[in-house]
């Protein structure tokens, strides 16, 4: 219960500090010109009006989310390192795996905020449009939600290993890519001759399979995620967090 309530203060803390950085504001002000965007995009589509407004919103909503959460994950713990923040931290009796932990939830609470005040955005203008809520809305932010819980573990290991920022955000941004590609590159893997087959498929296999969480590609339809998206995002938050504290176990904070 100790361990909890630590982790639960360092995840509360990363919250805060997250939601009152200027680059949070700044983003939101993005956020809803993003949304806007999708209005005209909308607008020009005529007769699939409420899909694109419905598929271009929540892909913008996506973006944006994934562009702050990228930012946060790069620099929190470059941050507390440089400000000599977490020899504090460590000097006291909380467990890496604690620290990490909370930096990590507190990270996924500032994006699930986020989600959940884009989305309100973006169903407030459909209403205004005259639609009203698709049936696979809740599913889309959920498979979103999911993505980015992924990358930003994987972004956390990256950041301990990575020269700057930058690379963190470059690097993990190259794996979001990748990863909606991921079944493609198996396809074309499998038909590759010779010994580097087996070098290329698992190499293949190191890359998050992020379509599996796209739920608004269901074509309008309701669209459950399978209890397979669910297993893999826990699978893959699992191992860049094992990954991360072992890279953090080998500083000498």
């Amino acid at each position: 219960m100790r361990l909890l309530r630590l982790t639960w203060a360092v995840a509360a803390n990363a919250f805060s500090e997250s939601v009152r950085h200027r680059f949070f504001t700044l983003f939101f002000v993005f956020a809803f010109a993003s949304v806007y965007a999708s209005v005209l995009a909308g607008v020009m589509a005529v007769d699939q009006e409420a899909r694109v407004l419905a598929d271009f919103g929540l892909a913008l909503i996506e973006l944006t989310a994934l562009a702050y959460a990228l930012f946060n994950a790069a620099s929190v713990l470059l941050k507390e390192a440089e400000t000599k923040t977490i020899y504090l931290v460590f000097s006291r009796p909380v467990p890496r795996w604690a620290y990490l932990a909370g930096k990590l939830w507190g990270a996924l609470l500032t994006a699930g905020l986020m989600l959940a005040v884009m989305a309100a955005m973006h169903l407030a203008l459909l209403a205004l449009r005259g639609f009203g809520v698709p049936a696979f809305y809740g599913w889309a932010l959920a498979g979103a939600f999911l993505k980015l819980a992924v990358i930003t573990a994987i972004a956390f290991f990256v950041s301990l290993f990575s020269t700057s920022p930058v690379s963190t955000i470059v690097i993990s941004g190259i794996l979001w890519t990748a990863g909606h590609f991921a079944s493609e590159a198996r396809f074309m893997a499998e038909r590759v001759p010779g010994v580097a087959a087996p070098a290329l498929k698992g190499l293949l296999w190191l890359i998050p399979n992020l379509q599996i969480f796209n739920a608004r590609d269901a074509a309008g339809a309701a669209s459950a995620l399978p209890p397979a998206a669910f297993a893999a995002a826990g699978a893959w938050m699992l191992a860049a967090c094992l990954g991360s504290l072992w890279l953090l176990s080998r500083k000498e904070f």
